[in-house]
């Protein structure tokens, strides 16, 4: 199992950027709220998703990521430099907390659930979590709360009831306005 940290200090890909934290307790989310600005970049980033191809990271994007107090799963919202929303990004993960700087991370669970705003949803990385699980990186019950995860959020996206899809462009508005970017 791995552990991501969400202001990616390894992404060498990124050549400037800008993060920030937020904690938000309302009647809508609580939990912690991060907006990594990428003000340069080496080269863009491009993904295949749903069968679209589509650039996820280059200079003035911006990604947020939500950690949803008590859930397994953390959300990253892409958005290009106008602002509009490319992908939604929903982690399965073990568990999400804070390390002693600040910043947010969570204990990837391999499976991963890509959403482009044209509504076309793609599951990822099964043979990852199936290899970690034969390997012994992940326990049995890991490997089960990995699908059991990934197939609740799924059915509540085909249900129209993920709601922290809705919060992604108010949340990073208020981000931005509150750190004048």
């Amino acid at each position: 199992m791995l552990r991501k940290r969400s202001d990616r200090p390894e992404w060498q890909r990124v050549t400037r950027r800008r993060f920030f934290v937020e904690r938000t307790d309302s009647e809508d989310y609580t939990g912690l709220i991060t907006l990594l600005w990428i003000d340069d970049v080496r080269e863009p980033l491009w993904l295949s998703t749903g069968g679209v191809r589509i650039c996820v990271a280059d200079k003035g994007y911006s990604w947020l990521q939500h950690f949803p107090q008590g859930t397994q799963f953390t959300m990253t919202t892409m958005f290009d430099a106008a602002g509009r929303i490319v992908q939604w990004y929903i982690d399965v993960c073990k568990q999400h907390g804070v390390d002693e700087s600040g910043i947010p991370w969570h204990d990837d669970l391999y499976l991963d659930i890509a959403m482009l705003p044209s509504g076309e949803i793609e599951l990822l990385d099964v043979a990852e979590l199936d290899r970690a699980w034969r390997q012994g990186s992940i326990s049995q019950a890991d490997h089960d709360l990995a699908w059991r995860e990934a197939k609740r959020i799924m059915d509540e996206i085909g249900r129209g009831e993920f709601a922290l899809l809705k919060l992604a462009e108010p949340h990073r508005n208020r981000l931005l306005a509150a750190h004048g970017v």
